[in-house]
């Protein structure tokens, strides 16, 4: 299996006190460069779509662009996710990703495949995950996320809302939603970021896929 740190994009040699400062500043560049693609909002929600409470939205897909940064290092591509009740296919491509990066998760188990045709679960799979992208995503609480509700389980302190942005901090990251847009009968996010102390996440979900209703 290649270096699990290749997917990420490493800053040009520099003094070590100044490493730090630059990549923040490349953080910043991708984040920005993540934005531009998506400067209008998107379209208000109808009055009549709303979230889903925990439970009513188990199959859906969503396709879209994330950027990631951590441990002073920075990097973005594109996603898909897609959600089986309990399982969770998930899809990075870009430099994030590094050419491919797939997860299969339901929970209780864990595979990586890191595009070069090899395989890995369990412990070794978390490990490469963090070593890929710098940070250790809790997976199992995402799929909560995506759909703007906090994971079932945990304690979860909601944000005041603030203009157009809303959210609540659960298990040591700080959810913050800055816009929604509707699919199907549900207001979903289109745009959320997730903050740690190590690492920060930033979604643009450019496409939800939900099946189709009775």
């Amino acid at each position: 299996m290649r270096r699990a740190t290749s997917g990420l994009r490493r800053l040009p040699g520099k003094p070590a006190r100044d490493r730090a400062r630059a990549g923040l500043r490349g953080a910043s560049l991708a984040f920005a460069v993540l934005l531009t693609g998506c400067a209008t909002l998107p379209p208000a929600v109808p009055g009549d779509a709303r979230p889903p409470v925990t439970g009513q939205l188990t199959q859906w897909v969503a396709k879209g662009r994330i950027a990631l940064t951590a441990r002073d290092e920075g990097g973005s591509g594109s996603f898909v996710w897609q959600q089986h009740s309990e399982r969770t296919e998930l899809m990075v491509r870009g430099p994030l990703g590094a050419g491919g990066l797939s997860v299969v998760t339901d929970g209780e188990t864990l595979q990586v495949d890191d595009g070069s045709g090899q395989s890995i679960d369990g412990e070794a799979a978390r490990r490469a995950i963090e070593q890929r992208l710098g940070a250790n995503l809790p997976l199992s609480h995402f799929r909560y996320w995506m759909l703007g509700i906090p994971a079932p389980g945990g304690l979860a302190v909601p944000q005041s809302a603030t203009g157009t942005a809303s959210g609540f901090t659960q298990d040591g990251w700080v959810i913050t939603y800055e816009g929604f847009r509707q699919a199907g009968q549900w207001s979903l996010p289109a745009r959320l970021t997730a903050t740690a102390a190590a690492a920060r996440v930033r979604i643009v979900v450019d496409d939800w896929q939900l099946p189709a209703t009775p």
